[in-house]
């Protein structure tokens, strides 16, 4: 089971999927937080682990697609790490992620602070790219995942990944 922290604006469209019970983590990845952001127009969700800061986006999200969000999810993360050259087992990966529970916000201000950087990077990005498709924007998220950050010791996102996968999951 994979617990989802999210914003107050992504808490107001997938309502129906917030849950108030005892939070509780059991996965190797920790914690995820998710906001939403629009690209091209387009209603996006971001995901950050706080374990790592690595994202995740599924793009053009519709509250249609609220209902199939688990595989969803699932299927963008394990596209992006193998976007990255990140080499991993899918069902091992579905093992681990498991089933998603979404909560109220933490108010983790390290992890908000990571999202909103994210989203200006993300708004700076879209400039050097003519159309939006997966292609590009797991693009984009690579380079997301390429910046090191300082709260990580100037550590790079996808490097942590890679190091939590390949002791689980290959």
């Amino acid at each position: 089971m994979t617990t989802i922290f999210t914003t107050k604006k992504l808490e107001k469209i997938i309502k129906k999927r917030i849950d108030n019970q005892v939070i509780e983590i059991e996965n190797i990845f920790g914690k995820w937080n998710a906001s939403v952001l629009f690209i091209a127009k387009k209603k996006c969700l971001l995901f950050v682990n706080a374990k790592t800061f690595y994202s995740v986006i599924i793009s053009r999200f519709t509250v249609k697609d609220l209902a199939k969000i688990d595989t969803l999810f699932l299927e963008n993360f394990y596209a992006q790490l193998n976007f990255e050259k990140i080499k991993v087992d899918f069902n091992k990966l579905d093992e681990n992620i498991g089933s998603l529970r979404f909560h109220q916000t933490d108010n983790d201000k390290k992890i908000t602070g990571i999202i909103n950087y994210n989203i200006s990077k993300l708004n700076y990005f879209k400039y050097e790219y003519a159309i939006f498709n997966s292609e590009v924007i797991r693009e984009m998220t690579k380079k997301l995942n390429s910046t090191p950050f300082k709260q990580l010791g100037w550590k790079i996102p996808n490097e942590l990944m890679n190091e939590i996968i390949k002791g689980n999951c290959t």
